[in-house]
């Protein structure tokens, strides 16, 4: 799974408030580093198991 990450500012195409993800690491890096995204914490889907009635 790819992270995902939230523009703090305007970011190339992107807004602030968008999700931005598949960009090189690199450049990922640097932008963390300037302050221009955070890495947004996604947290495991659960799913409901259903039992069927047989």
């Amino acid at each position: 799974m790819t992270k995902r990450y939230k523009a703090l500012k305007p970011v190339g195409p992107w807004s602030k408030g968008d999700t931005i993800g598949d960009l090189p690491k690199v450049q990922i890096e640097k932008l963390l580093s300037d302050g221009l995204i955070i890495e947004v914490k996604t947290e495991p889907k659960l799913t409901k198991e259903v039992k069927a009635n047989g």
